[in-house]
């Protein structure tokens, strides 16, 4: 039974985001596979739950610390649509390119690969890369192969969405939106976060404030904040040292804006408790309101604005891989396809200059 709901589940998903069971679809069993370890069909070429099973935990081999019981189900509801959507795309482009005559040389991966390298920044390499992403260098290169024929096979379009992209629409833009090119009043803020499931009980509880008052002691006793912060904190700001950057009115958990608007600047704060865990706060400065001037940001809006043309040209590119190919469920779930889903959820993807930024 438990399996089943498994599959339901995946089964509710891969129809709200495929559009299954609107056509009926004539399988072939797929070679090497047994066609009972089918879970979706695209056109002949069947996927199995193994490989929706593995894409899932490359894409998420832990969920993220402290989230309550319901927040836990809907990220993992989250990552399965979006495993089921990668397979998905990748075998309807795959199976474009192995019918078309356009070919990807290994001198064209390796072109890829280069510009990735690129854009990792300064002490990041390809290496790294792949082990954040969970993934082999075969896979990767597969993948960028993917890319590659996309952009090949809408070169001219997308060729021509970025001609279209100038000065003059990047400050159409920029005055559209001023208040993502403004930065907010606030102050700068600095924490180590000791995470405490929402679930946990109370010797866990115990065990975590215990932690987190020992941290404190050592900086008070003069510990650097940073090197502590990237060594024991939970949260990502670890990287930075615990940096959080600008924290305005309104953007945190109250007890937490209310330790970073009465401490004074550069003390180590009394630990405060919010809903994800325990916090040492410390205010390294001010911010005040500021429209960031278009000359500042330019280049960087015609960049992001010329690279979501080129999103929504792939975008309705796959969009018509998805609407000529029929794409189903197989075994116990057929049935259920029908009652799944009616609507298609909303694309992903950025809605803004400031979200397209973000890292």
């Amino acid at each position: 039974m438990a399996r089943m709901a498994q599959w339901l589940v995946i089964g509710i998903l891969a129809c709200g985001l495929l559009g299954c069971g609107k056509r009926e679809a004539k399988v072939v069993k797929p070679s090497g596979v047994q066609e009972s370890e089918v879970a979706i069909w695209v056109d002949q070429v069947g996927i199995t739950s193994g490989q929706v099973q593995q894409e899932v935990i490359r894409l998420a081999p832990q969920p993220p610390a402290g989230l309550s019981p319901e927040e836990l189900a809907a990220f993992q509801l989250r990552v399965l649509q979006q495993a089921v959507d990668n397979l998905v795309v990748r075998q309807l482009v795959k199976a474009e390119m192995e019918r078309s005559d356009i070919l990807i040389s290994q001198a064209d991966i390796e072109v890829a690969k280069e510009e990735l390298q690129q854009t990792l920044g300064e002490g990041r390499s390809l290496v790294m890369l792949l082990a954040e992403a969970n993934i082999t260098l075969k896979e990767l290169e597969n993948n960028l192969r993917l890319d590659i024929f996309k952009n090949k096979v809408n070169q001219d379009k997308i060729d021509a969405a970025k001609a279209a992209v100038t000065e003059e629409t990047a400050r159409e833009y920029y005055d559209g939106h001023l208040e993502q090119f403004t930065k907010p009043e606030g102050r700068i803020v600095s924490h180590i976060l000791v995470s405490v499931p929402a679930d946990a009980d109370e010797a866990i509880q115990a065990e975590r404030r215990a932690k987190i008052d020992g941290i404190r002691k050592a900086l008070v006793e003069g510990a650097d904040f940073e090197a502590l912060a990237r060594e024991v904190s939970d949260c990502g700001s670890r990287v930075r040292g615990g940096d959080l950057g600008v924290v305005p009115h309104g953007r945190e958990d109250k007890p937490f804006e209310d330790a970073v608007y009465s401490q004074n600047m550069g003390d180590i704060g009394e630990v405060v408790r919010s809903r994800v865990g325990f916090h040492i706060i410390r205010v390294t400065g001010e911010q005040e309101s500021e429209v960031v001037p278009f000359e500042e940001v330019q280049s960087h809006i015609v960049a992001v604005l010329k690279s979501q043309a080129q999103q929504k040209i792939t975008s309705d590119y796959l969009a018509e891989l998805r609407e000529r190919a029929i794409i189903k469920l197989d075994g116990p779930l057929a049935g259920s396809s029908k009652d799944a889903a009616a609507e298609e959820p909303a694309a992903d993807g950025p809605t803004s200059v400031e979200e397209e930024a973000a890292p």
